[in-house]
């Protein structure tokens, strides 16, 4: 280990259940490693408003500790699994966000990534829907916001993680056959960091069911084809 620091993680970031988003805090923990793809394990839900202890290691991993909990960890990995191609169904994508995301009422509903009660430039609104007639199958039309960039005018990294998240959990599991699930863990690879008014589009496809372990992938495109982000994912179910 050769150094220690902390960071910090907002309560606009939330996801479900009072705690970080996933995918967001993902992110953030990513950027720890430095560009390039990174796989992060949530090992604990992420307390809010908390200062969090970084610990490096000497083969380049991370761990986030709140206390003596270990709350996540990444290393260096890049996803292994192969994007589907477009061309998408973009005019089903912009009806399925009428009826997808977090719904109002729900423990989604304040989610940073797909909660319906987050405002335009506050959440990401990255609203996934399943496909009707495909099971395992989900879009999300992901409309980047000037509010998330960078100095360099791009999506903020975190956010692009942030995407790659909630998509997968529509995916992963069936309508009427849900089972409250958490994100444990997501291996992404961002390519080309989208800037505010490109269109983009979230596709989600379940890779295989192991029990408690649902796990799936999702790929980000704008809408001209260019694939910006990949990502691996593992849900766990929550015991009862």
């Amino acid at each position: 280990m050769t150094q220690s620091e902390t960071i910090w993680i907002d309560r606009r970031f939330s996801g479900p259940h009072g705690s970080g988003n996933g995918g967001y805090v993902a992110g953030r923990v990513a950027n720890l490693l430095g560009n390039g793809p990174a796989e992060v394990s949530l090992r604990a839900r992420v307390p809010l408003e908390t200062a969090l202890e970084v610990k490096r290691f000497g083969d380049g991993a991370v761990q986030l500790m709140h206390g003596d909990t270990l709350v996540c960890e990444a290393r260096r990995a890049a996803p292994s699994l192969r994007p589907p191609l477009p061309p998408f169904d973009w005019a089903l994508a912009e009806r399925l966000r009428e009826s997808g995301g977090g719904q109002v009422g729900s423990v989604f509903a304040n989610c940073i990534v797909c909660g319906r009660d987050r405002a335009v430039g506050d959440g990401l609104q990255c609203w996934a829907e399943r496909v009707p007639g495909k099971p395992g199958q989900s879009l999300s039309l992901y409309l980047p916001h000037e509010a998330h960039t960078d100095e360099e005018g791009r999506i903020r990294p975190e956010f692009v993680w942030g995407t790659l998240d909630c998509p997968g959990a529509w995916a992963a599991q069936d309508a009427g056959e849900e089972r409250p699930a958490l994100t444990g863990r997501l291996t992404a690879q961002i390519f080309e960091r989208p800037r505010p008014g490109q269109r983009c589009l979230v596709v989600g496809w379940r890779t295989g069911v192991d029990g408690r372990k649902l796990h799936a992938g999702t790929a980000l495109y704008r809408d001209d084809g260019t694939l910006c982000a990949l990502a691996q994912q593992l849900w766990i179910v929550l015991r009862q």
